[in-house]
């Protein structure tokens, strides 16, 4: 191997093994330019789909429409938590998003009646697109990010506030903010625990 394609498997390695799942708490409230949305967008579009059929659609929301979506998500809470259930502090913690994150992208699996990938493979479309805005991260030191399928995804009022129909189905939010710095440590697990060899 020459030191170039040496280089470039130590640099993949480090990217992967520094992906990290940074939450609101850590955000300063400052906004991420449109320029890194994009071209974490760009980097998504560019997951492995079967029979390239994209099945992946990501909503962005933004500015004044990312405080409406937050109000959203606190009233669904409000509305649909058995009582025994409620935590008043997880509700704060949902309207206290206003002062914390940048964007939300809700991420989304489109599905027509008549497509003929399985179910799973484009399950796992989704999710590599979704890695590829993990790792697309590294290259910003200042803008972080993580899934949530909380706020509200499994609620039909979401679904009715996204505007989906009958052939989408949401899988969650990409959560972005800024930082002033990434945290590091990870408790990450040997990966001989989850391999084994026939």
């Amino acid at each position: 191997m020459s030191i170039q394609s040496s280089n470039l498997v130590n640099a993949i390695n480090e990217i992967i093994k520094n992906r990290r799942s940074i939450f609101p708490k850590e955000y300063t409230g400052k906004k991420l330019e449109s320029s890194i949305i994009d071209a974490l967008l760009q980097n998504a579009n560019c997951a492995p789909n079967h029979k390239s059929n994209y099945p992946w659609r990501f909503i962005v929301i933004e500015g004044d429409k990312l405080n409406t979506w937050l109000d959203e998500c606190a009233e669904i809470y409000l509305e649909e938590t058995p009582s025994e259930k409620f935590n008043q502090e997880k509700l704060n913690k949902t309207l206290g998003y206003k002062q914390k994150i940048s964007h939300a992208i809700a991420i989304v699996m489109h599905r027509e009646e008549n497509d003929k990938t399985i179910l799973t493979e484009d399950i796992c479309a989704v999710a590599c697109a979704v890695q590829n805005i993990y790792l697309s991260l590294s290259a910003y030191p200042n803008a972080a990010g993580y899934w949530s399928t909380g706020l509200g995804t499994y609620s039909q009022r979401m679904r009715d506030f996204l505007y989906l129909d009958e052939n989408d189905t949401l899988l969650g939010y990409f959560i972005l903010g800024h930082v002033e710095q990434k945290r590091l440590e990870a408790n990450k697990r040997d990966f001989h625990n989850f391999v084994r060899y026939l």
